[in-house]
């Protein structure tokens, strides 16, 4: 996990309108190139204006506090203490197991068809690589750098602590410091999480409610569907509202002062400037994202494409950790795509980090019947794949950046710093030898004239 942080040269471009000479990859080089510098000089004439300066300010300020708040020793007995019930949770499900199931095997995991693990572990692998290419575009269009390394990093980073926090909320603050550390724009990395967060919940909705509606049709069990409808339904309801407010700032920031003094009468919420003020902060930062969006619908289909083939194949895992244990059976694909749809919207509104305690229950749940003494072990490895993959991550990216990385990048930047001292000097030499040849030949004209 190197850093990469390419070095900016100054490039040459053949500005000529309608080159013909030169083959056609040529001409389409030099396009490629035209539009690049045109990009980068809309960038730098994309100057914010002094308000706006201050916001971003602003916003940097509270992601800083909120950093600083979840790195409180409050906040990490909190993330123990969920931990340990997530342990408890998970051995209670093993001796249910145990207990409830003739043929449960200790040694479950040496029995199994591994091509099918690793299957499942290489739709891991593309969903990682579909989040870190979302990410890759979002930070390129803004500051046309290509940057893999810190779109890997800073994305492992979010996902840790959305792992870690209620609600999976504690991980956009955290990417976007992480971002800003390694030189990206404050309001390009204010606005990154944000537009990921967006795109990822319209296009989860677009895939769980098919899934929903054919769970209807054949009639899944009634506790799972129940809670299923009711995950939906308040996720609907928030990408609604969110899209509602981007879209209409009068009316949005109306919805908004009611819904905050509605909260206050019941006794939810107790500060209503507070509340006020963070929500019409962030409603702010969504109607930027949208309206530079909306200027650029190829990205938004992009971006939707790449977080719904991501669902496919996350939905996809539990079915090869089936053929693991159990071997092929094609007619199993779609029921259990829809039973993993199913599992992430029951759980998609417990406040506990990465919806602990229902993922587990409703997937022994609905899986028990199919892998019978397996259900443990299957449950281990899903969980592998849909949370505790995301913690290792989390935690080899941070000890590494303790340990290596954040000094390396120092040393690189100041690397930097001397190579861009080092161009400049060669420049103004290079000045100064054509100024003082300049004076040289008038001379030498001067008195050829006079002879």
């Amino acid at each position: 996990m190197s850093e990469e942080i390419d070095k900016e040269k100054p490039e040459v471009v053949d500005e000529t309108p309608n080159v013909k000479s030169g083959g056609v990859f040529s001409r389409l080089k030099n396009k490629i190139k035209n539009k690049k510098k045109q990009k980068l000089q809309q960038i730098e004439n994309e100057k914010l204006s002094a308000e706006e300066s201050k916001r971003v300010e602003e916003k940097m300020e509270e992601a800083t506090r909120e950093v600083a708040g979840s790195s409180s020793k409050k906040k990490k007995i909190k993330n123990i203490i969920f931990f340990i019930f997530n342990i408890i949770l998970v051995a209670a499900i093993l001796i249910w197991n145990v207990y409830t199931t003739d043929d449960f095997t200790p040694l479950g995991l040496f029995k199994i068809n591994y091509n099918y693990i690793l299957a499942a572990l290489a739709m891991l692998a593309v969903i990682m690589f579909i989040d870190v290419v979302s990410v890759h575009r979002m930070i390129y269009r803004k500051t046309m750098r290509s940057r893999w390394h810190l779109s890997y990093k800073s994305l492992g980073i979010m996902r840790y602590y959305d792992a870690v926090t209620p609600l999976a909320s504690g991980g956009q603050a955290f990417m976007v410091t992480y971002l800003t550390s390694r030189d990206v724009p404050a309001s390009t990395a204010l606005s990154i999480p944000i537009a990921k967060l967006l795109f990822q919940n319209i296009s989860w909705l677009i895939v769980t409610f098919i899934c929903l509606i054919i769970s209807q049709t054949n009639g899944m069990g009634a506790f799972i569907s129940t809670t299923s409808i009711i995950g939906f339904i308040l996720c609907f309801a928030m990408v609604v509202v969110l899209l509602f407010l981007s879209l209409s700032k009068k009316l949005g920031m109306k919805l908004v002062a009611w819904l905050i003094k509605l909260l206050c009468k019941m006794r939810i919420l107790k500060d209503y400037d507070k509340y006020y003020e963070k929500v019409r902060s962030v409603v702010e930062d969504y109607q930027n994202i949208m309206k530079e969006y909306s200027k650029a619908k190829l990205d938004i289909i992009y971006q939707l494409v790449l977080n719904i083939l991501r669902f496919v194949c996350l939905y996809t895992i539990p079915f090869f950790i089936y053929c693991a244990f159990m071997g092929f059976d094609g007619s199993k694909f779609s029921e259990f795509f829809i039973f993993s749809a199913l599992i992430e919207l029951a759980s998609s509104f417990i406040p506990l980090p990465g919806g602990t305690g229902m993922n587990e229950i409703t997937f022994t749940y609905l899986f028990k019947t199919y892998l019978g003494g397996a259900t443990f072990w299957a449950l281990l490895m899903w969980r592998f794949c849909s949370y505790y993959f995301y913690l290792l991550q989390g935690i080899g990216i941070i000890s590494y950046d303790t340990i290596y990385g954040n000094r390396k990048y120092r040393w690189i930047k100041v690397r930097r710093g001397l190579q861009e001292e080092s161009l400049d000097f060669k420049r103004t030499q290079i000045e100064n030898f054509r100024q003082e040849r300049d004076k040289r030949r008038k001379k030498q004209k001067k008195l050829t004239e006079k002879v």
